[in-house]
């Protein structure tokens, strides 16, 4: 279970957004949502060969954490753009994506050690998501209706990523220091507890996948019922 947990419960969290996105795109073909389809497919793609080829051919699967973090930034950069009709919210996202993209251009010219998992970018990749979800709240807040949020797919997609990029960026900085103390002293121990830390990441996510695939299946119900 454990070994489960830490090599694939990631791609088969992916796997979940997938479905529930397929599931709501179904009745809610919009740009917006076709975006998303596409971003979870390439994401599911990506990391079931990287964990896939770690297994098979003992190799590291970096790259594909970097391509994934990008399409990350970019992908949902452009859906919480396109979901805020406010110029200044808007300019945050561009603000923020063009913060992570110049890290990520920066990193790329100076590095001259071995590749390692980009820590440092992915947690700036959480402090985005979760600022352009309060920001999300806010929206909500400033424009209270008689509608139910809990029939608001947004509320459940941005309810989500708030339980997982938070928990994630503190998982991300305590990444990098544990990272840095392994290349140090190359202890069995660090290995073990980076290996666990990885694993409450994958719990979080498969959690934030399951609570959109709830919330999309009640949505579609609550529509039958009306």
């Amino acid at each position: 279970m454990f070994s489960f947990i830490t090599n694939y419960l990631e791609p088969f969290a992916f796997l979940v957004y997938f479905i529930a996105l397929l599931i709501h795109y179904k009745d809610n073909k919009t740009i917006d949502i076709k975006l998303l389809v596409i971003y979870y497919m390439l994401l599911t793609a990506l990391q079931l060969w990287g964990s896939l080829e770690v297994k098979l051919f003992n190799v590291t699967n970096i790259w594909m954490y970097d391509l994934a973090a990008f399409f990350t930034s970019i992908f949902l950069g452009i859906y919480f753009y396109r979901l805020f009709p406010v110029p200044t919210k808007q300019k945050t996202v561009i603000v923020l994506t063009g913060i992570y993209i110049a890290y990520v251009v920066l990193r790329e010219l100076t590095l001259t050690s071995m590749r390692l998992f980009d820590s440092i970018g992915y947690a700036i990749i959480s402090a985005s998501l979760a600022i352009y979800v309060f920001m999300y709240y806010g929206q909500i807040l400033r424009n209270v209706s008689a509608k139910n949020i809990l029939n608001e797919f947004n509320f459940w997609l941005a309810s989500g990523y708030l339980f997982y990029y938070v928990g994630c960026f503190f998982i991300f900085v305590s990444y990098y220091y544990f990272t840095t103390k392994y290349l140090a002293n190359q202890s069995r121990q660090v290995i073990k507890l980076l290996t666990a830390l990885w694993g409450v990441h994958n719990v979080l996510l498969f959690i934030s996948a399951l609570s959109l695939l709830i919330g999309t299946v009640w949505i579609n119900s609550r529509k039958k019922l009306v």
